[in-house]
């Protein structure tokens, strides 16, 4: 319900000025904990000019916004996509590349699984989009640290998803040391 409260204040027709500047009405809403900012509401059309010019327009079949208090790599906020089911504590960031170079990190959030958020992800470009390289699971913490630290966005998020394992690995020694403490006390 307040989601859908908050589709309808988006300005789903800014001018290409209001556009740049990011001056007009747009949604706001606390999902799980983070502050998103709603552009693109579900249904509404998202377009522009691409760098050789030509203009493109593209129904949105998932809210699209960003996460408020990020910079992401190209200077704005951390772009996301919100999926149905806010309940999964499942993060996944899509690594964007255009020209075979890293462009930026969309996330989903909402999703139950990695092909569920793929899927999503391409049905908001056209049809020949070859912006997808890889998509990654993270727990919320973990997105937590890389999303409000804007030094981590310089590249792909993929590039970033040993900060996930190095805290399990660690986890696991002091988990194994523990037990083998305890291990050794029992014995004595």
């Amino acid at each position: 319900q307040k989601l859908e409260k908050e589709r309808k204040k988006v300005n789903t027709n800014p001018s290409e000025k209001q556009k740049e500047s990011g001056n007009y009405t747009k949604g706001h809403i606390n999902i799980n904990g983070f502050e998103i900012t709603i552009e693109n509401p579900k249904g509404s059309y998202r377009k522009g000019v691409d760098s050789n010019g030509k203009e493109w327009k593209i129904k949105m079949n998932n809210d699209y916004g960003y996460f408020l208090k990020s910079i992401g790599y190209d200077g704005d906020h951390i772009d996301v996509f919100l999926g149905n089911d806010f309940d999964s504590k499942k993060i996944f960031v899509v690594d964007q590349k255009i020209n075979g170079k890293f462009d930026e990190s969309k996330v989903m959030l909402g999703f139950k699984t990695s092909n569920e958020a793929k899927k999503a992800y391409l049905s908001n470009y056209e049809k020949n989009w070859k912006g997808f390289h890889k998509i990654t699971e993270v727990d919320e913490e973990t997105f937590k640290t890389w999303l409000y630290d804007g030094k981590k966005q310089r590249k792909a998020f993929s590039e970033y998803k040993d900060m996930k394992l190095n805290k399990n690995k660690d986890m696991k020694i002091n988990e194994s040391k523990i037990r083998h403490i305890v291990n050794e006390s029992i014995k004595k």
